[in-house]
């Protein structure tokens, strides 16, 4: 098990709600070891008790949200972010990086100090969504890394997310391209030669693009990779976190607004926030896919527990060795993109 790098500044709630996270994960999983990247004077006493499960890198030097990403990188060095991505690319111990800090701090410190797999055009933010079938859920991308996408970029998106799936286990994961309607004529012209291409690459057995798709046929559990640019996937990613908080506030208020209402929030109201935390921490995490190694961005406001649920995921990304096989079909489909590579 190779060790994980956290970032213990970045994000809204800061190194109080990284270390409470972090230390519930050390003590629900005891293979877990961390490098934690922050101030290790008020680190120290709080994971004294993991002994040399836990290494410290100290620095008091964090990159804030409204930072330029790139001049930021190059700038602040000794910054806990850089830091702590340093020690990814270096270290052949360490499998990931996790931090809630700007998007696009932790975007460009990946590209510049981790690097894209050979032949990757663009890194996609992939986070799970959950479905309605129990156990189940989609990988969508991207989810707001690549705002302008060529169609070229939806395939890679699609082969990269592909082949993360299978390395999973999953033999013929369902591949969607993410449109308006189901019909191949749907969309704008990029999806529209995005879809041909997929098509192209699926009649040659590469993938197993079922077409376009809709949201509501994701979320039904009908597809198992959804491919959209950063544009739309993010507004589809929001809307899901939007629309799950709408849904919930009107279920408290009409609990809380009668006697019958109260009394059915006492035999409902533990089970209904268990089924919240665990439908949305699958999107709070999620990783930069073509990158030499994983790199995983959790939201800005991550709380502890949310800290914790991003560590695991980290543990699942860690050790799937994904660059070969990513590498190698990359190569493979180029040939056939044609004038869209």
């Amino acid at each position: 098990m190779k060790k994980i790098v956290l970032d213990c500044l970045g994000g809204d709630n800061g190194l109080p709600a990284m270390v409470a996270g972090a230390v519930e994960a050390l003590k629900r999983n005891p293979e877990l070891q961390l490098v934690m990247v922050g101030d290790e004077s008020q680190i120290r006493p709080q994971v004294a008790e993991f002994g040399d499960r836990v290494e410290i890198i100290d620095t008091k030097v964090n990159i804030a949200m409204d930072e330029h990403p790139t001049t930021a990188i190059r700038t602040k060095t000794d910054s806990s972010l850089v830091l702590g991505l340093e020690q990814l690319k270096q270290r052949e111990d360490c499998g990931a990086f996790v931090s809630a800090g700007s998007t696009g701090a932790v975007l460009t410190g990946g590209f510049m100090k981790i690097g894209r797999i050979a032949g990757v055009s663009r890194p996609a933010l992939c986070p799970f969504l959950p479905t309605l079938i129990d156990g189940q859920e989609f990988m969508l991308l991207d989810a707001g890394a690549n705002m302008d996408c060529t169609a070229a970029h939806l395939v890679q998106f699609a082969m990269m997310a592909n082949e993360y799936k299978k390395a999973t286990g999953m033999e013929k994961p369902r591949v969607g391209l993410l449109n308006v309607g189901t019909e191949a004529t749907k969309g704008n012209e990029v999806v529209k030669q995005a879809h041909a291409l997929l098509a192209k690459l699926r009649d040659a057995g590469l993938v197993n693009f079922i077409g376009n798709v809709e949201p509501y046929q994701a979320f039904k559990g009908e597809v198992d990779v959804v491919v959209a640019d950063g544009f739309w996937g993010n507004v589809l990613l929001k809307t899901t976190e939007g629309a799950v908080k709408f849904v919930f506030k009107s279920l408290k208020e009409i609990m809380l607004g009668s006697v019958s209402g109260k009394i059915g929030a006492l035999f409902l109201g533990r089970k209904l926030k268990k089924f919240k935390a665990e439908k949305t921490d699958k999107t709070n995490a999620t990783v930069f896919l073509g990158l030499k190694k994983s790199v995983v961005k959790m939201h800005g406001n991550a709380d502890a527990r949310k800290v914790t649920s991003a560590l695991e995921y980290a543990m699942t990304v860690a050790d799937l060795d994904l660059n070969q096989r990513i590498e190698q079909v990359v190569a493979q489909i180029e040939p056939m993109l044609g004038e869209n590579a």
